[in-house]
Formats: C-alpha cells, structure tokens, sequence
C-alpha cells in the first residue's frame, strides 16, 4: 500500500507565466492585486517547499518502520525456536525434587554408561 504520489511537484509559477516581468500598472488596484498575487504565489512556493519535506520525511518514516518491522519478525521467528535452555518462563532456578525427575536422571547416568 503506497499512499505517495508517484509524479513529483510541479515548479511551475503561474503568476510568472502570465505576467511578463515588464508590465507597468496604471492604476492602484492593480498594484494591489499584483502585489497580493506575489504573494500569494511566495505562499504557495513555501507550501509546496513544505509538502516536499514532508513527503521525503514520510518515505524515511517508511523505510524505517519496515526496517523495524522486518527486525521484529525475525526477533519472534527466533525467539519460536526454543526456551533458551531455561527449564521454565521465569528463567530462575527451581530445584527439581520430584520422584519422576530422579528416575529419569538415574536412567540417564545408567545409559550413558
């Protein structure tokens, strides 16, 4: 599942587009509203300066997260295989005084014999 565009931002200026650099405005609404569009337009291009972090940062984000997910995988994979040689899920030491338990250590010395 990837929730990134696959085409990159356009830089396009609009308002350098259509406007040649050499227009001189007559009237004062006119300064305005050119003055607004400038900036409206430097708003825009700190925006889309903005979304480009921010989709660079959320591709790191990924990469990381399946880094950790891959890690955590193998760690329970492994983690399956065994108890680590540890007689119970504690791991603490428990003293094994049961009848059954001294018949099959017998049976074993005498086996290995």
């Amino acid at each position: 599942m990837q929730l990134l565009p696959n085409q990159p931002i356009a830089n396009t200026n609009p308002a350098n587009s259509m406007l040649p650099s050499n227009i001189e405005p007559k009237m004062q609404n006119k300064i305005a509203l050119l003055t607004a569009l400038c900036k409206a337009q430097s708003e825009v291009d700190g925006l889309r300066q903005q979304v480009c972090e921010l989709q660079a940062e959320n591709i790191l984000n990924e990469i990381y997260c399946n880094k950790l997910q891959f890690q955590l995988t193998f760690k329970e994979k492994k983690g399956g295989r065994g108890k680590n040689g540890k007689l119970l899920d504690d791991g603490l030491p428990h003293m094994l005084s049961s009848n059954e338990f001294y018949e099959r250590v017998v049976q074993f010395t005498q086996w290995q014999q």
